[in-house]
């Protein structure tokens, strides 16, 4: 008698179909996937790229709410760039002071900033100390855009 089981053994993977795509390493993305969508905004005359708060939100590996917790709370100094003032009607809950934006030169200093005081590593809530930090990072990089060339 034959072992109904031998038909099978040349397959090696489960049900009727032959998988499709398992050979295939997955694509290296290059850059950030906070750094994926910027934004761009004239300022002084200048086009600059600014990122929203769920880039900063996701850079950080927090929440966009947790963020903004931080800034109430006075754990983050508030960013020293909104965009444009809404014209109209605010949607839901929002305001007509624009939304909250930062400059890539920004959220690398607070990802820094985050390592060196352990908010990023031990998830550990940021500190006066990484507060005082970052307001010192914001204003460094606003006096250097502000400086005559």
């Amino acid at each position: 008698m034959s072992d109904p089981l031998k038909s099978f053994e040349s397959l090696d993977y489960p049900g009727r179909r032959r998988p499709v795509n398992r050979d295939k390493a997955p694509a290296q993305v290059d850059t950030p996937l906070w750094d994926a969508h910027p934004a761009t905004y004239v300022v002084a005359g200048e086009k600059r790229e600014f990122f929203y708060i769920g880039a900063l939100a996701k850079a950080l590996g927090y929440s966009v709410q947790a963020i903004r917790l931080w800034e109430t709370q006075g754990l983050m100094p508030p960013t020293t760039y909104r965009s444009p003032k809404t014209k109209g009607k605010p949607q839901a809950a929002g305001s007509h002071r624009g939304r909250r934006i930062w400059t890539r030169k920004q959220i690398e200093g607070i990802l820094t900033l985050c390592k060196k005081h352990r908010v990023i590593i031990n998830r550990e809530p940021p500190t006066k100390a990484f507060a005082a930090d970052v307001a010192r990072l914001f204003n460094q990089l606003l006096s250097e855009e502000q400086a005559p060339s």
